[in-house]
């Protein structure tokens, strides 16, 4: 298994804007739901990044192609062919995709990995691995197929219409030659990314569940970081002095027990 891990912790809260798109997940053709009648997991995730990112004003947008994408496929693997132009969901195609309880305990935080359970002899429809593409240099340029883990912390206690701002960094190069991104107000130019819970939704069986959208916000700049040489510093993660244009949002809905899983 190859991925990234991005981290988010909770700060403060601004405004954004999102372009319209897709907000729950698709039917299954044949859903089977997961856990038996003493188990109940945590909610699965289904998650979506857009195409495009106003960058603009409200008043005056600029909209941009994002500079972190999906990989153009649905949940079960296949090819996108209208809106979502992707989507992920927990248990589907080795997807690991959940929000943990606040309650009792909990983190309530989102993971999200695209390839965290995939293997080869899952369905052709799931190979290769489902991936993010990141536009370090632009999307003029080939991305970079990055398997990230994306943690965003916490996210499940957030009232609606409770809006954030934190950093989220990449741990880790995946297919980004060896940089790192990390998104966060301590590194100027680059800037800290925005967390919404969203009004509920309505999913494919009827039901009122949860969604969040984490997005880019000022300069939507990422400080590259780059593995340390020193001995003292154990090696991690260092500044490189770039910073990378590269904006996106992402749409999480909560996918609540039971929930379907493919194959």
């Amino acid at each position: 298994m190859r991925h990234t891990f991005l981290v988010l912790t909770a700060l403060a809260s601004v405004a954004c804007v999102e372009p319209p798109e897709s907000t729950r997940p698709l039917a299954p053709t044949a859903p089977l739901f997961a856990g038996g009648p003493n188990t109940e997991p945590p909610p699965q995730a289904w998650y979506s990044f857009a195409d495009q990112v106003n960058v603009g004003t409200t008043a005056a947008p600029d909209w941009v192609p994002a500079g972190i994408q999906g990989d153009g496929r649905l949940r079960d693997g296949t090819t996108a062919s209208g809106t979502p132009s992707n989507e992920y969901q927990g248990s589907f195609c080795g997807v690991w995709g959940t929000i943990n309880p606040h309650a009792k305990g909990g983190n309530g935080n989102f993971n999200g990995d695209p390839d965290r359970y995939w293997s080869t002899s899952l369905p052709a429809s799931c190979q290769p691995a489902r991936h993010y593409r990141y536009y370090f240099n632009g999307t003029g340029a080939a991305p970079a197929i990055v398997y990230a883990h994306i943690l965003a912390a916490g996210i499940s206690g957030m009232a609606s219409g409770e809006i954030r701002v934190q950093p989220l960094n990449m741990l880790g190069s995946g297919g980004s030659g060896g940089v790192q991104a990390n998104f966060d107000d301590a590194y100027p130019p680059a800037s800290s990314v925005e967390i919404t819970r969203l009004p509920d939704v309505i999913d494919e069986f009827g039901r009122s569940v949860r969604q969040w959208r984490i997005a880019t916000r000022g300069t939507h700049r990422a400080m590259g970081f780059v593995p340390s040489t020193s001995k003292k510093g154990g090696g991690g993660p260092v500044p490189n002095g770039i910073t990378y244009f590269m904006p996106f949002q992402l749409t999480v809905t909560e996918v609540a027990f039971p929930f379907p899983t493919f194959p």
